[in-house]
């Protein structure tokens, strides 16, 4: 197994100075070792940090530019949105509210089905007929005929 860090051109060395900055630390992983050795080698690529030392210093001495106000209105009216999505979403679709929803749905079904059924079969008449309900005998026999 080689441990020798694979070999860094002077433009990779380069894109990862603009993109990640003077100190190397932060580099990704596997290209630290190799930018190490390039620029304790290489005179370009320890001028390259020094001038990334150098704009990362003047860039925290700027002050940050302020935004604009309807830059600001749009974060502000997305974060709102953002709010109202969240309690709606909190309300009706989270799966601790489904199973209350559907106990609702059920018991609201069973009460209803409970309040049309006719007072002689609630107070237990014998002759009731549950065909009457269902239409009468006539319903009952057009049904029967559909089925066969």
């Amino acid at each position: 197994m080689n441990d020798r860090p694979a070999a860094m051109t002077l433009a990779e060395f380069e894109a990862l100075a603009d993109r990640f900055g003077a100190d190397p630390s932060v580099w990704p992983l596997d290209r630290r070792d190799a930018a190490r050795a390039l620029a304790a080698r290489d005179d370009t690529a320890q001028c390259m940090l020094r001038d990334a030392t150098r704009l990362e210093r003047l860039l925290d001495v700027l002050p940050a530019p302020r935004p604009s106000e309807a830059l600001e209105a749009r974060v502000l009216a997305m974060a709102q949105a953002e709010t109202d999505a969240h309690w709606i979403w909190m309300l009706v679709a989270r799966p601790v509210w489904r199973p209350a929803l559907l106990a609702a749905a059920m018991l609201g079904g069973v009460y209803l089905g409970a309040a049309a059924l006719p007072t002689a079969l609630a107070v237990g008449d014998p002759s009731f007929d549950l065909t009457t309900v269902a239409g009468g005998g006539d319903t009952l026999g057009y049904v029967d005929l559909l089925e066969e």
